[in-house]
């Protein structure tokens, strides 16, 4: 491969920056089922809705479930624990920010030589 040192290899770092921006702005302006749930209010067993009301499908549920940030009631219906989700988003937001801290120090590094 030959490498770009001009406008194309900059255009093509962006792109390379850019695409997986873009994927996760559009993940999260969507929202995922534990945003359709707190929404819906199911945040309480008494408040549990069944999934297919609210349009969630089950294969996105299964992770949520195992990791007890949505709860399954024996007749089906779901709900929220907000504290395990509080939890859980914090828990990403940690490793995110970890992971960009490093690979900016990283960048730094590598621009310091």
């Amino acid at each position: 491969m030959i490498p770009s040192n001009g406008v194309g290899g900059m255009f093509g770092s962006l792109a390379a920056i850019a695409g997986p921006a873009m994927m996760l702005i559009i993940a999260l302006r969507q929202g995922g089922p534990v945003r359709k749930l707190l929404k819906a209010h199911a945040d309480a067993p008494e408040r549990a809705r069944k999934a297919a009301t609210l349009g969630i499908t089950d294969p996105p549920l299964q992770p949520l479930i195992r990791a007890g940030v949505v709860v399954r009631e024996e007749d089906g219906r779901v709900w929220v624990d907000r504290l395990r989700a509080r939890k859980r988003q914090w828990r990403i937001a940690a490793i995110i920010g970890a992971s960009v801290m490093l690979i900016a120090a990283v960048v730094a590094l590598l621009l310091s030589l």
